[in-house]
């Protein structure tokens, strides 16, 4: 009742929105489009197959959509919702029952260690004194699902734990642990499962130099343990059969399900013509932020970029910083357990390698393979709490006088109040948006057209490694960026989409046809000239559009009247989410019978030399 309770604040406080599809600023939108996306292109022949190359978007050119911000669970789960009841708040309540799962998973695995208070304590606090995830929502959602990731450092600290105090190492935990290593692989691939595996490899190789150490130093048998535990095993099997079959159904359900997409992911990633992908950016979050508590007034809001010099993520709120709370609570742990200080190296050797991670000078996380498109340093803050909340599972005030424990338990829990107060009050700024019927009329009216795609202007390409808006390819970024999310709705083929990263090899069409100068064009407030209008007339003409979305706010006035001319009158408009007024123009029958998408293809501006 108490992590329902505690789930459903912060479903009010932070989701706020379990009516309308997630739609908004910045990647909001894109996040529901990739649902859709697999909704559209997943098949089983038997194993799970994506179709990664179409001209589903970048139409007519096509392209890869292998450099996504793939989150295969959530975009499975998404992706059966929408099949089902089309579009709706599936990502609201996917994210609350992560949430959710999240607590409930580190209870469930902590209670026989530490009782079920102490465990459900740290359930708490590692799920809702995140304020970083908190924060990312829903601008950077893949950051929000969290759960897998969180259970995998807990049972890796328990394994490590049990290995060092020499206890006995359940089946269950085994099975349970190698689950985990499958059901991550279902979370965003190229931060949050990067984060699990590496908890696993780093408690693995510490395992491995503690028992090669006891070998060698006291002359105990690698062989012998392992025949005794296999006997332990077996007996434990006998006794519980059902559970140890039940963690064997999900292992080979979820290897079933997500193997084999992350395979083809990794396979298309690693083709010769996207070889150097850009990154762009150059990060570092400096260490000392972690001293940098969550209080009214002296919180770590990006102001602090000219104090600490250092290169965090845009307007990111809560970069490195995880509060005084866990923070004290975290170091008063680990200094209590000091002396059996071995059990919590991996998650120090973890915690210093994220805490100095310098994209250029000091790539300390490009070790791992497959963190090799890790862009953003300050990212590693989601897995801080984690970490803090397992330091401090140690901590007892058993050995303070009465009148101090009290006082110091006080101040404590006054200090976690005002952070948690601190932190949950910035997001009272956050607003959904609820999407009007007026927009629901102009998609239907849209997807009931003839013709298979829709021509956005302006419309984007571009990466989050800004491949694509450097090259002048997406005017108005910030309205534009996830247009294509719009696709959802109208289902049809869109020429712009917005990816997590974008190789330099997949806008060469653009570039090559000239889409760069004619954005050039509108930005600059004037209206085409005759060599420019008989190339969008013509890339019109050929391919097969159903009509096009004017973005009515975005072009210059003056300019309106000629495109009604030439390209008709709008039989329909709209307010649509951050692109403001939109307009929609149907192509003529006459142009209809013009297609010719071949010849489309190859349309390119021609100007005077």
């Amino acid at each position: 009742m108490l992590f329902a309770l505690v789930s459903l604040s912060y479903g009010f406080l932070v989701i706020k929105d379990f009516l309308h599809p997630l739609v908004g600023s910045g990647d909001t939108s894109q996040w529901s489009y990739i649902g859709y996306y697999f909704a559209k292109n997943l098949s089983f022949n038997p194993f799970p197959h994506l179709n990664l190359v179409s001209d589903q978007v970048f139409y007519p050119y096509g392209t890869n959509h292998v450099f996504q911000s793939w989150m295969i669970e959530e975009n499975m789960i998404y992706s059966l919702l929408f099949s089902w009841f089309g579009s709706g708040p599936w990502l609201q309540f996917i994210t609350f029952f992560s949430v959710l799962l999240s607590a409930l998973g580190v209870t469930a695995l902590l209670t026989v260690d530490y009782g079920l208070i102490r465990a459900s304590g740290s359930g708490l606090i590692i799920t809702f004194f995140n304020f970083y995830s908190i924060h990312k929502y829903p601008h950077h959602l893949n950051f929000c699902f969290l759960h897998w990731t969180i259970l995998s450092f807990v049972a890796d600290f328990l394994i490590v734990k049990k290995v060092f105090l020499r206890e006995f190492i359940p089946l269950r935990l085994i099975l349970v642990r190698i689950a985990l290593i499958f059901l991550c692989l279902g979370q965003d691939l190229g931060y949050v499962a990067g984060y699990a595996l590496m908890s696993l490899t780093v408690s693995l190789s510490w395992i491995f130099l503690l028992m090669v150490y006891r070998e060698i130093s006291e002359r105990i048998s690698i062989i012998e343990i392992t025949y005794n535990v296999w006997k332990d095993y077996k007996e434990e099997f006998r006794q519980f059969p059902r559970q140890c079959l039940l963690l064997i159904a999900i292992i080979g359900i979820s290897g079933f399900l997500y193997v084999p997409i992350v395979l083809q992911i990794f396979q298309e990633a690693q083709r010769p013509e996207f070889a150097n992908i850009p990154t762009h950016v150059v990060t570092w979050t400096n260490p000392l932020r972690l001293f940098i508590p969550w209080l009214p007034n002296l919180n770590p809001e990006p102001r602090y970029r000219d104090t600490f010099k250092d290169l965090i993520e845009g307007d990111a709120l809560g970069e490195g910083s995880i509060g005084w709370f866990l923070l004290i609570i975290g170091l008063g742990g680990l200094w209590q357990f000091r002396r059996k200080i071995a059990i919590y190296i991996p998650l120090i050797i973890i915690l210093l390698l994220c805490l100095f991670y310098h994209t250029d000078y000091f790539p300390t996380l490009k070790i791992f393979p497959w963190f090799s498109f890790h862009r953003i340093a300050g990212r590693s803050s989601v897995i801080y709490p984690i970490i803090f909340t397992l330091f401090s599972l140690g901590i007892t005030f058993n050995h303070l006088r009465h009148p101090l424990r009290k006082i110091l338990t006080i101040l404590l829990v006054c200090l976690a109040c005002a952070e948690l107060y601190t932190g949950y009050s910035f997001k009272q700024g956050y607003k959904t948006l609820p999407l009007a019927q007026e927009f629901y009329d102009y998609m239907n009216f849209v997807k009931n057209q003839p013709s298979q795609a829709v021509l956005d202007y302006p419309f984007c390409v571009t990466g989050g490694n800004t491949v694509g808006s450097r090259e002048g390819l997406c005017p108005y970024y910030g309205e534009l960026n996830t247009l294509h999310a719009n696709k959802i709705f109208h289902e049809k083929k869109v020429v712009g989409q917005y990816f997590g990263r974008l190789h330099s090899s997949q806008i060469v069409p653009f570039i090559e046809t000239g889409w760069d100068q004619l954005f050039s064009v509108t930005q600059q407030g004037q209206c085409f000239n005759q060599q420019q209008w008989t190339f969008f007339e013509d890339f019109y003409k050929y391919n097969d559009f159903a009509g096009i979305n004017l973005y009515v706010d975005l072009l210059p006035q003056k300019c309106l009247p000629e495109f009604y001319q030439r390209l008709g009158e709008p039989a329909i408009e709209a307010n649509l989410p951050n692109a403001r007024r939109a307009q929609f123009i149907p192509k003529p029958e006459s142009l209809r019978n013009q297609v010719n998408k071949n010849l489309g293809k190859t349309i390119k501006l021609e100007l005077p030399s």
